[in-house]
């Protein structure tokens, strides 16, 4: 299992982070939680309107590793 952290590239409201198997179990898991939390009326509310796009990065950290993310 892997901790998947998906980050706004640059300044951005939400990040989501999952623990998986792999990147597919990851995303999935995660669209899910985006769609069930953010999609209102058809569209998605601005802490997550980059979802789905390039505008998220994802970081895949192994057992053992630490993440880190600066909160500017």
């Amino acid at each position: 299992m892997k901790l998947y952290a998906f980050q706004p590239s640059g300044h951005g409201e939400a990040s989501f982070f999952t623990i998986a198997k792999n990147e597919e179990e990851a995303k999935k898991v995660v669209n899910k939680y985006v769609e069930d939390n953010y999609l209102k009326n058809g569209k998605l509310d601005y802490r997550a309107s980059g979802w789905g796009s390039d505008y998220y990065t994802l970081t895949v950290i192994e057992e053992g590793n630490v993440i880190e993310n600066d909160n500017d």
